[in-house]
This record gives C-alpha cells, sequence and structure tokens, in this order.
C-alpha cells in the first residue's frame, strides 16, 4: 500500500471520526437546552459515524495481521488514530452528560 493511499484513508478516518465528535457535542448542547430527543439523535449518529471510522481502521488493522509492514505507519495515520479514540471518549461522555442532564431536569 502506498504512502498516498495510507493517507487517503487516514483522511477518511479523521471525517468520519470528527463526524462523530461533533454529533456527541451536539448531543451535549441539545441535553443542557432540555430537547432530549435531538439529544438521542446525535448520539445516534455519532454511533453511526464512528462506526465506519472504526471499521476503515480495522481493515488497516486486519491488512497488517495478514501482511507485516503493509502499512506504513505516517503522521497521518497516527494522527486519524488519535483522532477515532478522541470521538469514541467524546461519544461515551456525551452519554454520560445527557444522562446527566435529564436527572437534573426531572
Amino acid at each position: 500500500m502506498t504512502i498516498e493511499e495510507i493517507n487517503n484513508i487516514a483522511c477518511q478516518i479523521i471525517a468520519h471520526a470528527g463526524d462523530g465528535k461533533s454529533y456527541s457535542m451536539e448531543a451535549i448542547e441539545n441535553a443542557e437546552t432540555g430537547d432530549f430527543k435531538s439529544a438521542e439523535e446525535n448520539l445516534k449518529c455519532s454511533d453511526e459515524s464512528i462506526r465506519k471510522a472504526h471499521e476503515i481502521h480495522t481493515d488497516l488493522l486486519v491488512q497488517e495481521a495478514r501482511e507485516p509492514g503493509c502499512v506504513t505507519a505516517t503522521m497521518m495515520l497516527i494522527h486519524a488514530s488519535n483522532h477515532l479514540s478522541t470521538a469514541e471518549l467524546t461519544r461515551d461522555l456525551a452519554e454520560r452528560f445527557v444522562r446527566v442532564y435529564k436527572n437534573v431536569q426531572k
């Protein structure tokens, strides 16, 4: 796999992970204003975006496992992995924030 191909794949991971993180942040904002229906919808959208990023990331891991050395660890790929991790953490925290806001507003 060429470095250009790896970087293009990394950009896909970054885009999907970024969308997932944005949806999570929107869910927190929705919950803060009491719009729990939108918060739940944004959490579902976040899940979908993060799932897409995770599938792409997993495909790279599988390729590397099958043929060690075929995936070069570029800075872009490392950056993409960081974005995915951050998006996953943000999603988990957003879910907790939504629950907290629901309990506070009861």
